[in-house]
């Protein structure tokens, strides 16, 4: 979706002078023609972040959930093995299906069984070294020491007394990583609520009664609802290493340098979505946030904040009163306390000694459990029955070492479409109630739009 510069009130003003101004940022002819050559010229690492960033997009919208997988190598194996399902938004439609009364039968389905994510991720290496500790166990006592007695075996209740503490660890470890993923979802949803607002507010409030209808304003109107929309973009980058691309190659044999040139490549080729790359003024924008690759989501609010000292509270051109400008800055002031709050979940873990240690007297006691069981179930029933408790335990204990890290289970693609879409709904009302100026699209410029297909889909011109 984009967000295009329309002709201002003024500007046509001028265009019926003669003035010449089709070659300003918001003239209308030759603009499509120029982005069609844009769109033609593009590289093919652009082209590629777009065309997956749009598959992931439609096949959001058509799952339950989405696969991911940020372990990745050269092996599609290992791949498939760890994968990591991230819910999409749910809508109705989903909350029957999850809801449905024969759940827990299809969940045990052989088709489900095998696409369970948690067998999948602990299969290797975990239960494959718990049951090949389990097999050596029960080989032992049965040929080499079927001579000798006692058998190597513990009591049971050397296992079954720890279990208590163990499992306060680990629902104590799980319960603090689900605090931090709901924490993690409820700063996007502030982060939805206060781009809504503050976008209604630059569109109805901007100018106002004492402002100057003229093309600086509308201009920095567009531009800040522009960057409104690329803030979320921008900390979806920021709090995740590859910005919900599945295609950028991470792992250990991926260097730190290639994944920054592949996710400022793909951030770029969002940016080339909303902005318009043709005109110099927000060229620039585009540029200043590039360069600031150390925190670009902090750039975005400061050109924000620039907008508003600098147009929308100057009182011959926006002329916001200090009350309204002041809410514009209680605005930008919430994105940044929402910035500052997703930042601190990404750098805080759970204190790592606590979780280590549950670790470590989990993964002991999992190897201690064939030992105490094999005097009660035999060489028959003690892997199986071991491989069955160990799952359950070590599930328990991988579920919340996942959602410790909430921007990695979350659908950051999808709340960024989600306040794109309430921005482009919000522009769209406010040139229906006739707060921005209207230009009606020439016959070939509407036959070049479909040519630029969905890159384009919203623009005016």
């Amino acid at each position: 979706m984009r967000l295009r510069c329309t002709p201002s009130l003024s500007h046509q003003r001028s265009r019926s002078l003669g003035l010449g101004v089709a070659t300003r940022c918001f003239g209308a002819e030759g603009r499509l023609h120029t982005r069609l050559r844009l769109q033609q010229n593009r590289t093919a690492g652009e082209a590629e972040d777009l065309q997956r960033q749009r598959q992931l997009s439609e096949a959001s919208r058509r799952a339950m959930s989405i696969d991911y997988c940020r372990e990745q190598g050269s092996n599609a194996m290992m791949r498939w093995l760890r994968g990591t399902p991230i819910d999409v938004n749910y809508d109705f439609r989903r909350w029957r299906k999850h809801q449905v009364a024969t759940r827990h039968i299809l969940l045990w389905s052989p088709r489900n069984a095998l696409r369970w994510d948690l067998l999948r991720r602990l299969l290797f290496p975990d239960l494959a070294w718990l049951g090949l500790n389990s097999s050596l166990l029960c080989l032992y006592n049965v040929h080499l020491m079927a001579t000798a007695s006692p058998i190597l075996s513990v009591p049971l209740v050397t296992v079954t007394m720890p279990s208590f503490a163990l499992g306060l660890l680990i629902t104590f470890k799980t319960q603090s990583g689900y605090e931090r993923f709901i924490e993690g979802r409820t700063l996007w949803e502030h982060l939805l609520r206060e781009s809504r607002a503050l976008c209604s507010r630059i569109l109805l409030r901007v100018p106002s009664s004492n402002g100057t209808l003229c093309t600086p304003v509308f201009e920095a109107q567009r531009r800040a609802v522009k960057l409104v929309t690329c803030f979320p973009v921008a900390l979806k980058y920021h709090l995740t290493e590859d910005g919900c691309n599945p295609h950028i190659q991470l792992g250990d044999r991926a260097r730190e340098e290639e994944v920054q040139r592949a996710t400022t490549r793909a951030f770029q080729a969002e940016l080339g979505r909303i902005w318009d790359m043709t005109c110099p003024e927000e060229r620039a924008i585009v540029d200043r946030i590039l360069t600031s690759a150390a925190n670009r989501p902090l750039q975005i609010l400061h050109e924000l904040q620039h907008l508003n000292s600098s147009v929308f509270s100057v009182a011959k051109l926006g002329g916001l009163d200090p009350p309204a400008a002041n809410e514009l800055d209680r605005s930008i002031m919430k994105l940044h306390n929402v910035l500052g709050a997703c930042e601190k979940i990404l750098r805080t873990p759970i204190y790592t000694p606590y979780t280590r240690f549950t670790s470590r007297f989990l993964f002991v006691w999992c190897n201690a459990l064939p030992v105490a069981m094999f005097p009660l179930l035999g060489p028959t029933l003690t892997v199986p029955i071991t491989l069955v408790i160990s799952f359950f335990m070590l599930g328990i204990e991988d579920i919340g070492s996942r959602v410790e890290q909430p921007f990695d289970v979350l659908p950051l693609w999808q709340y960024c479409e989600d306040i794109e879409n309430s921005c482009n709904q919000l522009l769209e009302h406010s040139r229906m109630l006739g707060r921005l100026p209207e230009h009606t699209e020439s016959l070939e410029n509407a036959m070049l739009r479909q040519q630029l297909g969905p890159f384009v889909s919203s623009i005016s011109v």
